[in-house]
């Protein structure tokens, strides 16, 4: 994919969608240079006219622009998972990974390569032996992703701050929620738990907590995390939504990956009922289409996780929660965790969000304002204010009609590098 560096640029005549929430912004002028955002305002004949001489003016008359997309939860299994990624308008992302001095290898080079989203490790992945996520996943040869007592987890923590981790992750679930009948795996004992959370707040890092079930939940909000990784699958009640406000802390609902769990026979069909997923070049391999929408896939996901129906009895309530803590004014923040369509995967959770009762405005805010702040990237990108980073898409449908038009994209702009086909342009003299 071919990039192209524009030093002074500004888009003209689009409705811009800023990501505050805020109301979309008719006839928009957004002035860009250096990778930033210089000026946004109204592209009024005086406005345009006390341009720069040398600024390259782009029409976006009848387009919509918004800021890049944020994917606060991705595992990527490949470099094209990446690249995938960036195609669908994913700017930057949370990268849960075992190594972390790997993953910050990959930090860095995200940060020079036009072709991915920039990479945001949560690193490494604690757990414990025979629990989730030691199924053959490599371990860090430079720590200990499997502590078994308080001491040997904080030293593992103050490895990890030492290889330049910002964030960690650990699991709290034996996934009994959708493994039973299967046996249940080994779960993280609480004081090693309390440990990792503990050591990694006074270290400064975040810590994000695969926490799915209420008590887990619970036990990780009382540690002190900064995030759950997934939505939580009963009823939160009030005194627990009042401390994540309080807090804050982050909500991540994944919503995408219960609906795959509950019917993925379904799910892959809806998801593919949008002509754009399959069309050539934007979409999906057709081989990879084919085999998604095969009856043996979907019947392997029901064979590794049986619990299928209790998944299935439990979206009501992780869309309430997602309600209740949106209306609460805890902060949700986008993240898909969604393994089998890289990048599209944002798009689906935001559309999961509309129909939770969500308006497309505030899933928009969820999915960029809002994910950069998990980050805690929101003072440099996540809008598209003066001074923010010039992460942004140029859309040809409506993302506030229907959220899904975030997959209508015209192009992408990473740090002010346009990685898609080029529009009409002219130079202002």
């Amino acid at each position: 994919m071919k990039a192209l560096l524009i030093a002074a640029v500004a888009f003209r005549g689009a409705t811009l969608i800023d990501g505050t929430g805020g109301p979309p912004r008719r006839n928009a002028l957004i002035v860009v240079s250096e990778g930033r955002i210089v000026s946004v305002g109204e592209a009024t004949p005086e406005a345009l006219a006390s341009l720069p001489k040398g600024v390259t003016v782009i029409d976006a008359t009848g387009k919509w622009i918004i800021p890049g997309l944020i994917d606060a939860h991705v595992h990527a299994e490949s470099d094209g998972d990446l690249k995938a990624m960036l195609r669908w308008g994913v700017t930057s992302v949370r990268l849960m990974a075992e190594d972390v001095a790997a993953a910050q290898k990959l930090a860095v080079e995200s940060r020079a390569r036009a072709d991915i989203p920039e990479v945001f490790p949560a690193a490494p992945i604690f757990t414990v032996r025979g629990g989730w996520w030691d199924q053959g996943e490599p371990p860090d040869a430079n720590l200990n992703r499997f502590p078994a007592s308080a001491a040997e987890a904080r030293d593992a923590v103050q490895k990890a701050k030492a290889l330049g981790s910002r964030e960690i992750k650990l699991m709290l679930d034996d996934m009994d929620w959708c493994r039973a009948p299967r046996p249940a795996l080994v779960r993280m004992a609480p004081e090693v738990a309390k440990s990792l959370v503990e050591e990694g707040r006074r270290l400064g890092l975040r810590v994000i907590v695969h926490a799915p079930d209420l008590a887990e939940a619970k036990e990780a909000i009382s540690d002190g995390a900064t995030a759950l990784a997934h939505g939580v699958l009963e009823p939160l009640d009030e005194a627990t939504i009042s401390v994540m406000k309080s807090r804050p802390m982050f909500y991540l609902p994944t919503m995408d990956i219960f609906e795959f769990l509950a019917d993925t026979h379904a799910f892959v069909g809806s998801v593919f009922a949008d002509e754009i997923v399959t069309r050539r070049m934007v979409g999906l391999p057709a081989e990879l289409v084919e085999r998604y929408r095969s009856s043996s896939y979907a019947e392997g996901y029901r064979q590794r996780y049986p619990n299928f129906a209790n998944v299935s009895r439990r979206l009501p309530a992780l869309r309430e929660n997602l309600r209740r803590l949106h209306a609460a004014g805890v902060p949700v923040a986008l993240g898909s965790d969604m393994w089998a369509f890289p990048g599209l995967g944002v798009s689906i959770e935001m559309d999961l969000y509309d129909r939770s009762g969500i308006s497309a405005l505030e899933v928009i805010h969820m999915a960029t304002q809002n994910a950069a702040r998990s980050l805690d990237i929101g003072r440099d990108r996540g809008t598209l204010e003066a001074g923010q980073r010039a992460d942004l898409l140029v859309l040809v449908a409506d993302p506030v009609a229907d959220v899904k038009n975030v997959r209508r994209i015209l192009e992408v702009y990473k740090n002010g590098v346009r990685v898609g086909p080029i529009v009409a342009a002219t130079t202002h003299d």
